[in-house]
């Protein structure tokens, strides 16, 4: 079995009344690259703080490679931070940037290399070698990103904290750097965590995803299980581009549940008949075809993406709901059409939200 690189045993961290994490039990195996997602405000960011020694636990314990290190120094820990403001210094060039954390801690005196092969090393690693002699003003967003990413490979730590690294980008560069920064983990092999907000970066990278809200996990999974098993409707709604639609539902006993005035079979628990329900449709999942659990609308709009059409549907004794589709009539306001969804992708919750 992989040991842990890091882990949290029922670490809280509070200001005042406030409760930014809430009995944190959470362990990241080596070599894995773990994303913490979530929305503003619900800490995630003051994780990596904890973990990094910017912040001190309020209670609960932290380990580095079964090391406590509750009571050890940020620069004792060996844990490298990626921010997303770069925190380049404008006065070193890349290379001194880059060479920073070896100098400062004198580490060139404990390793088999010294301190420009390690920076020339780091900086070949992150496709930034070009670029030693330049200052940090001269160079472009993407790039300025290696060089913090070099930055923090050069101290050859236990584990890697990155905090939305790549938020500052453009999207077409943060494309790029995401599969860059995957490319880099592999090679280097590191524990990672890594903050985002953004739900389509943390399917894409994670090895697992941590869905937080208001300082509390709500799931941990690999992307598969969280996007295709939420286990509540907070997480439900937020992964997945558009949203999924969450709608009131009466069950019919015997895994069917009708909405409006449509009845749909579900792989999923429906409790008693009559029980009152939410339900679950990803826009994702509709599928044209298919003569059985069937919901049809009116389409009110239209949203072209380029490989398909996210249309609104008005939808008798429901709220609009949004489905995906690659025809173009679709985009004809007052249309009529229908979708049909598979058992397995219809979702029930209870009224609480948590998944049946």
């Amino acid at each position: 079995m992989t040991s842990a690189a890091i882990e949290f045993r029922s670490v809280t961290k509070s200001y005042g009344d406030f409760i930014a994490v809430q009995n944190l039990n959470l362990n990241i195996l080596q070599g894995e690259f773990l994303v913490l997602l979530g929305p503003s405000g619900c800490g995630k960011s003051t994780i990596l703080k904890l973990l990094a020694g910017i912040e001190d636990p309020s209670s609960g314990e932290i380990y580095v490679n079964n090391r406590l290190v509750n009571y050890l120094l940020p620069r004792d820990r060996n844990v490298a931070m990626v921010f997303q403001n770069y925190a380049l210094y404008p006065h070193m060039s890349v290379a001194e940037n880059i060479a920073y954390p070896l100098k400062s801690r004198k580490k060139e005196s404990r390793g088999r290399m010294n301190v420009k092969e390690k920076t020339l090393n780091a900086a070949k690693l992150v496709e930034i070698s070009d670029q030693l002699d330049k200052r940090p003003e001269a160079l472009s967003g993407g790039q300025r990103q290696r060089v913090a990413l070099a930055r923090a490979i050069v101290r050859d730590p236990d584990v890697f904290a990155m905090d939305e690294p790549l938020s500052n980008l453009d999207a077409q560069l943060r494309d790029a750097m995401r599969q860059h920064l995957m490319a880099i983990h592999r090679r280097v092999g590191k524990a990672t965590i890594y903050v985002t907000h953004d739900h389509h970066e943390a399917m894409t990278m994670a090895d697992r995803i941590v869905v937080l809200k208001d300082g509390v996990v709500q799931q941990i999974g690999t992307p598969f299980e969280v996007f295709h098993s939420p286990v509540n409707t907070f997480v439900g709604g937020f992964l997945g581009h558009p949203k999924m639609n969450i709608v009131p539902g009466i069950s019919l006993g015997q895994n069917s549940v009708r909405i409006g005035e449509f009845n749909l079979q579900s792989s999923c628990a429906t409790g008693p008949e009559g029980a009152s329900l939410l339900v679950g449709l990803r826009p994702t999942d509709a599928k044209p075809e298919g003569s059985s659990n069937r919901i049809s609308g009116t389409v009110t709009a239209s949203e072209f993406t380029g490989a398909d059409t996210i249309v609104t549907l008005s939808i008798p004794s429901l709220y609009d709901l949004r489905f995906r589709c690659i025809e173009a009539s679709a985009r004809i306001k007052g249309k009529l059409l229908a979708f049909s969804y598979s058992a397995e992708h219809v979702h029930i919750f209870n009224q609480d939200g948590k998944r049946m």
